[in-house]
This record gives structure tokens, sequence and C-alpha cells, in this order.
């Protein structure tokens, strides 16, 4: 849920919450006020109604009570009914339509020198408040009048729905314009977290424009900052990454030498054999030119790949095709293969091109094949395979040598960190950072019968 919605919500329910507690707290507040003033009015028509009954009490004149009481009920819109008790306390009058209540007597039990007493009736047409006034001091003749709390009742509905129509109002505003505001608070902060996702993308060296004098623009000066300082890293890594890829590959460069040599020593030595020819017999036929051509060609394609590999220094992106990265690596160290009678197995499958940099991914898998071909000085199997499977491409790189041993396993892919005595100890490491810059990974098994290195690169970065 977008944060501008979850604040929209906020304000409807704080709105919501606080037109409920408004309503409750003026409707108890209303109610008392009103039942107070309404006790004070009964209370008063009682006592002038007892005023101008007392006398006709007195003289049991049953005519003049009712008149009384019908002059009463006509001008007082609030009473539901009169009732007069006589000199004897039963009723006297009342004014029930179908007979009044049996019970009608102990609605109001006086007390000990009370004069008047209040009730709050539960009955079927609602709330009545009784009231009832001793006509005389310590005598039974009694008024009692019922007051309705229908004009109460009328008036907190009619304030009920002043306030509903006034919350579901101002809910109404308060959306549109807390919508509108909270888009226009949290429009930086959207900004503000592409910007962020640009940054967890690589993204470095980009600046962010928020002006507020708030939090969030302090936050984007920072972010802002941020990226700078990071731009400035990767620059210097990239730096001293590309030193670390020269030093290592000037490394492999050298344990390369001797097979160039000795690549370079056969196709020479056909030249110098029929020159010393030549020198004695001054003409060469046409095989031998042939002969001397090729020899040629082959040293000029073997020093091409060599300084191929010896020049790429630069990061460049583009699609590269594992398999033939593979084998321009296993030209490059035949030498040594041949020296060393080790047997290739190749499991080559066919795979997509992936996004890379290729001089990056031939060092890496040139490491790889170094170090398992030194790891079986006496000969052994190497196996070379390629696969593709969920979007990534696999190469391994498997020997038949003595494995890693247990306790350096957690070491190998630390920088300088070798058992060679002539090892840079940068090997496995640049393998390791060539695996983190194309978003892969590299992971190995060992045991006593060989090691398997594997490399994981994503066919898309």
């Amino acid at each position: 849920m977008k944060l501008w919605v979850k604040i929209v919500f906020l304000n409807i329910f704080i709105v919501s919450s606080l037109g409920m507690l408004i309503g409750i707290a003026t409707k108890d507040i209303v109610t008392a006020s009103m039942r107070e003033e309404l006790t004070r009015e009964g209370e008063s028509i009682a006592k002038n109604l007892s005023d101008r009954i007392a006398d006709p009490i007195l003289l049991d004149d049953f005519y003049k009570v009712q008149e009384a009481i019908n002059d009463v009920m006509e001008k007082e819109k609030d009473i539901e009914y009169i009732f007069v008790t006589g000199k004897n306390g039963q009723i006297f009058t009342h004014t029930f339509k179908n007979g009044y209540p049996s019970d009608m007597l102990q609605w109001n039990n006086f007390k000990i020198n009370e004069t008047s007493s209040i009730q709050l009736l539960d009955t079927e047409k609602g709330f009545i408040r009784d009231i009832g006034v001793r006509i005389f001091g310590g005598m039974n003749p009694e008024v009692h009048i019922g007051m309705k709390e229908n004009r109460i009742m009328q008036t907190i509905s009619r304030m009920r729905n002043i306030i509903i129509a006034l919350t579901i109002t101002v809910i109404l505003i308060g959306s549109a314009l807390s919508c509108s505001l909270s888009r226009f608070i949290t429009k930086p902060l959207y900004k503000l977290m592409d910007f962020t996702h640009g940054l967890s993308r690589g993204e470095f060296g980009k600046q962010i424009e928020i002006k507020t004098a708030d939090e969030v623009g302090d936050l984007a000066q920072t972010f802002n900052n941020l990226s700078l300082q990071l731009q400035e890293y990767r620059t210097k890594m990239e730096e001293s990454y590309k030193q670390m890829l020269k030093t290592e590959k000037l490394t492999a460069l050298g344990r390369l030498s001797a097979g160039l040599a000795h690549e370079i020593r056969n196709p020479l030595t056909s030249i110098k054999v029929l020159f010393q020819t030549f020198k004695d017999n001054p003409s060469l036929t046409k095989e031998d030119m042939k002969i001397v051509l090729s020899a040629a060609e082959q040293m000029d394609d073997l020093l091409t790949r060599f300084l191929r590999f010896a020049r790429g220094d630069e990061f460049n992106v583009s699609d590269v095709y594992i398999n033939a990265v593979i084998k321009q690596v296993m030209n490059l160290v035949q030498f040594q293969i041949k020296k060393q009678s080790i047997n290739v197995i190749y499991n080559l499958t066919k795979l997509p091109p992936i996004k890379a940099d290729r001089v990056m991914i031939e060092q890496a898998l040139l490491n790889l094949v170094l170090n398992a071909v030194e790891s079986m000085p006496d000969g052994g199997e190497l196996t070379v395979s390629s696969k593709a499977q969920n979007g990534y491409a696999f190469v391994s790189i498997g020997d038949t040598g003595a494995g890693i041993p247990e306790d350096i396993k957690d070491k190998i892919f630390d920088p300088f960190f070798t058992t060679k005595g002539d090892g840079t100890g940068l090997g496995l490491s640049i393998v390791y950072n060539i695996a983190s810059l194309h978003n892969g990974e590299i992971s190995f098994k060992s045991n006593g019968k060989g090691t398997t290195f594997t490399l994981k690169v994503p066919v898309s970065v």
C-alpha cells in the first residue's frame, strides 16, 4: 500500500474517531442538560397544579380538579399523563384513556418529610419522568405528572444526524485535502526511493534535486554525498582492481612462458634447418617454401593469441560465447597439458551468449585451468564442462589432484593467500571478484580424489 494512501486512511480514521467521541460526549451533555431542564419544568407544573387543586381536593370537587388537569394537558405538550390521589390515598382522577396501571400507586414512595419525588420510568412509549408533589405536607393527596422525553430524543436524533452529516462532510473534504497534501509530502520520498534504488544498482555519481528545508531535504543531501563518495570509491577500486588484474595476468603469462617457448621453438627449428640447407645448396623447392610459410604463420598465430590475452585490460561488456573462451584458454595451456600427460575430457553443451567482459572471463577460466593442471604434476584427468540452467551459465573445471586441505578451504579466495612458494595469492581472489562483478558466483567441491571449481554467471547481467 502506498504511503499517501496510508496517510489518507489515517486521517479518515482520526476524523471518524473524533466525530464519534464528540457525538458521544455532546449527546451525554445535552441529554443530561435537557433532562434537568425537563425535571425543573415538571416540578414547576406540578406545584402550580397542586396549588390550583388544593381546595377542590379538600371539597372532593372532582370536576374542578378535572378542569384544571385538562387545562394543563392542553397547554403542555410534553406531559404524558397526570393523576391525583385523594385524601384516602386512592386515585382521585387521572388522564389514562384505557385505565391506569395497577402498580401506579407504588411509582413514587415519598420518604418522610419529602414534599416531592422524581422517578424515571421505562415504559412501552419510552422513558417517562414521573414527578410527584404532595398537595398538603404530610397528607395523602398527591399530584403526579409524567413528562415525556420525546423532545429530548428528537433533539438527540437531530443532533446525531447533524454530527453524522458534518463528520461525513469533514471526512470527504479532509480526504481530498489529505490526498493532495500527502502526495505533495510523499513526492520527494518517492524520488528519494527511486534514487536509492539506482544506488543499489550501482548508478553512483548521480545527484537528486530535492530542495525542501526539512528532514527529507537533509536526507537527500546525505544521499547525494554518499553517491559521490561511492563513485569515487568505485573509481579507486576499479583502478586498484586493474592493477591486480595486470599483476595476475603477468603471473599467468610467466606460468605460460615455458609452453610459449616450446611452441615457438618447433617452427623455428624447421626454418633453421631449411635455411642451413639453403646455405649449402642455394635453392628452395615450393615444398620448402610452404614449410617456411606454415612455420611463420604458426608462430604468428601463437604470438597473436598471447598478445591479445596480455593486452586485454579494459572493461568491455559484450556478447561472450563461453565455449569459445574455453577453447581459447585450452589452447593457451596445451603445452603444459601435453608435458604432464593430462587427459582432457570435454562435456560442453550449447550455450546462449552472455553479457560479460570477455577478457575477465578468459582470465578467470585460465586461472582455474592452470590451478587444475598444477595440481596434477604426475598426470591425471582434467574435466571441462559447461551447461545452462535457470538463466545462468555454468562452467566447471575438475581435476584428479590431491584436493584442498580442510583447514584452508575457508581461505582460498582470500587475497594474497597462497600455498605456493612463488605464487601471488591473487589467482582465486581474482576469479572471485570477476564472478562478483558479473553478479555470479564461484564455488568448489574438493576431497582426496580431486577438486572441481564451478563458475556461475547470469546469461543477462
